[in-house]
């Protein structure tokens, strides 16, 4: 999804579907939360950023607007267990994505496969999977 849709209300209004429908169709199929994939999504964009040199802390959160530099070290924090600083010198672009893989991505295949957060059929054939 576009950079800009970094919530859950915007990928639903993005989606063309209702917050609420949109969580409940992933924690029925037993996956992360979308917020999750949309805040991991974000440090990738980070990481990127990175990569260029001339980037500084407050450029990468002024450019994924977070309201502060502070409050992009905070998400940092709180998702990798780093500093801004750290996360810029453990991870570039590539090394964020294969981790969001690692975390968000392959322990969820299976159930992945399946989502149909769009389909306005994927509840009733996900409730039909759990009778047979």
């Amino acid at each position: 999804c576009p950079p800009q849709v970094a919530t859950v209300r915007a990928l639903a209004r993005h989606l063309d579907v209702l917050p609420s429908t949109l969580m409940s169709r992933f924690f029925r199929a037993r996956v992360p939360a979308p917020k999750q994939y949309l805040a991991m999504a974000r440090l990738i964009r980070a990481a990127r950023l990175f990569e260029n040199p001339g980037f500084s802390v407050a450029n990468v959160a002024n450019h994924l607007d977070y309201s502060s530099p502070q409050s992009f070290g905070r998400h940092v924090r709180t998702l990798m267990k780093l500093t801004a600083m750290q996360f810029r010198e453990q991870y570039d672009g590539e090394g964020m994505l294969q981790h969001f893989r690692q975390m968000l991505v392959l322990p969820h295949l299976d159930r992945l496969r399946e989502l149909r957060p769009l389909s306005p059929s994927w509840g009733a054939a996900y409730a039909r999977s759990l009778i047979h």
